[in-house]
């Protein structure tokens, strides 16, 4: 079976990108795009005067926390297809463990 998703906290991994760029990425489970953005925000420091570098990074992070939010839902949606199937016959979304669907009754083998 496939690897088991672990829900993870957007404000959480935000918060850490807004500390160090890149982070928030890697908590998610993206390092090679955790590293990048980390790369991106040390190639606009070295080549941006300190005043401009500021918003210059704010406006970096806004858009990673974008793309983050984005990539949540697509967590999320992964993690719901990870614990739910569909009953044969009424096509209902139930969970994985259950035993009877709650739309239709259908009882499921052990």
């Amino acid at each position: 079976m496939g690897k088991e998703m672990k829900e993870k906290s957007l404000p959480l991994a935000i918060g850490l990108n807004f500390i160090l760029p890149g982070v928030g990425y890697i908590y998610m489970g993206k390092v090679i795009i955790g590293i990048f953005a980390l790369l991106l925000i040390v190639l606009a420091l070295g080549s941006q005067p300190l005043n401009t570098f500021f918003s210059v990074w704010f406006t970096l992070n806004i858009i990673m926390a974008i793309d983050m939010y984005i990539l949540n839902n697509k967590r999320k949606k992964k993690l719901a297809e990870q614990n739910t199937k569909k009953c044969p016959n009424c096509a209902e979304t139930i969970q994985k463990e259950a035993k009877l669907c709650r739309f239709c009754s259908t009882i499921f083998e052990a």
